[in-house]
């Protein structure tokens, strides 16, 4: 078996350049984003921006996207768009823009791919609408659905699901609000909304779970924003060399947002050798270099939900390690995970099980008995999900046999180079 060896740097934080996207419509000036993620989820937020007036240009670097500049005129330059926001497969993009668009006096239309049509935008709807702003959707509120932006006014909002984006949708319609926008999340979420407003002197106030704004009196500077690399990215890296011998694998530059951490500490509590390094801030949020190396077989651990929001992308990565730990690797109140690019509980169990893997499905997450090895040699069904395709590369890696992923080229969604990437660290 292949070990990891050496250093990478994955590719700019997903979850940070949507909102670095964002905010530029609330600036005055030209903004430019460096080590922007590649994914075709944030190519979907700024092909929106473009159709909302703003000017993007795109800098590439051996053909991938790295540099982005935007010129903006502020929040009321912002113009009908005269075709469809498409947000692709990109729940991101629908639920920020839904919230960028609600206070401005134009109709703007959402939509996307098949995979996000089935994508509740319920819990976006439902706030904005309480806001003032007009929403023209189907009663299940799935996109394609209509919003005409009108006079906001601000509310206080406790969440019953704890969700980043749709804390950051009804804190985009707030900075457009008359009056005081609250919201609150029942457990920790990344804060990464905070963090970015804080670096661009966006006024805010927030206490723990809670955070509010009022409506912006005046343009955000123009600013110059480097994207750390994306921790949800890294983590199949760090799943891999957890579990192949010989390993010793470095991830350079990782967004280490205390909001994203929890497959660091899952790994640790497993029995994984994870040593974190030249700690640092970049534009606000917390960096570091993770160190993986082998120490020997995993031991399983219960995830519960309310550890579940640090780190709901990582599950079915962490399910993977899960299969060839020692013990019961369990997890619970992560309903979340039905609804997000696939039903992610289902597909993962389905995939797992022919490959020889002891899991059983829960309506809420699963149950995994580790076993030394896992046989593999079976096929593995994306549904279109970058996260499980990622997934059953890294099987292929660590089974007997290589499972035969259906649609790799899905990966591209949130990592076009990932398959090259894992070829440059492996060694032997």
């Amino acid at each position: 078996m292949s070990s990891l060896q050496g250093f990478l740097t994955v590719p700019g934080d997903k979850s940070i350049s949507h909102r670095a996207l964002i905010f530029s419509a609330f600036a005055e000036g030209r903004v430019q984003i460096d080590n922007l993620s590649p994914a075709h989820d944030v190519r979907s937020t700024a092909d929106c921006l473009k159709k909302l007036g703003l000017t993007v240009v795109v800098r590439e670097v051996n053909g991938i996207p790295s540099t982005i500049e935007i010129e903006s005129g502020g929040i009321t330059s912002l113009k009908e768009p005269s075709a469809v926001l498409d947000a692709g497969n990109s729940g991101t993009t629908m639920r920020l823009l839904a919230g960028l668009v609600a206070g401005r006096p134009f109709v703007s239309r959402f939509d996307g791919d098949e995979s996000l049509r089935r994508r509740t935008m319920k819990r976006v709807i439902q706030p904005l609408s309480e806001m003032g702003a007009r929403v023209r959707a189907a009663e299940d509120m799935y996109a394609p659905f209509e919003i005409t932006g009108h006079q906001l006014y601000g509310k206080k909002f406790s969440l019953a699901v704890a969700s980043a984006q749709v804390e950051a949708c009804i804190l985009l319609a707030g900075l457009q609000a008359r009056g005081e926008t609250v919201v609150t999340a029942p457990y920790t979420v990344r804060d990464h909304t905070r963090r970015m407003m804080s670096f661009l002197n966006v006024p805010f106030h927030s206490h723990e779970r809670t955070i509010g704004v009022s409506c912006l009196t005046k343009p955000i500077a123009p600013y110059h924003v480097t994207v750390p690399s994306d921790i949800s990215s890294a983590a199949f890296f760090m799943v891999a060399a957890a579990l192949t011998p010989g390993s010793d694998l470095t991830l350079q530059a990782v967004g280490t947002n205390p909001g994203r951490t929890l497959i660091i500490d899952v790994l640790r509590s497993m029995g994984a050798d994870i040593e974190i390094r030249n700690n640092r801030e970049l534009c606000g949020e917390p960096v570091s270099d993770i160190r993986v190396r082998y120490r020997g077989p995993l031991s399983g651990v219960a995830l519960r939900k309310e550890e579940i929001a640090r780190g709901i992308d990582e599950i079915p990565i962490l399910g993977l390690a899960g299969a060839l730990s020692q013990g019961t690797f369990e997890v619970s109140g992560a309903e979340e995970l039905r609804h997000k690019e696939s039903d992610r509980i289902k597909a993962l169990c389905a995939n797992l099980l022919p490959a020889g893997v002891d899991v059983v499905e829960k309506p809420d997450g699963f149950v995994v008995t580790g076993k030394r090895s896992i046989p593999g040699g079976s096929a593995w069904s994306t549904k279109g999900d970058h996260r499980l395709a990622m997934t059953g590369m890294i099987a292929s890696l660590v089974f007997e046999q290589a499972v035969e992923i259906d649609d790799p080229d899905c990966m591209s969604v949130s990592y076009p180079g990932f398959a090259a990437d894992l070829t440059q660290v492996l060694s032997g």
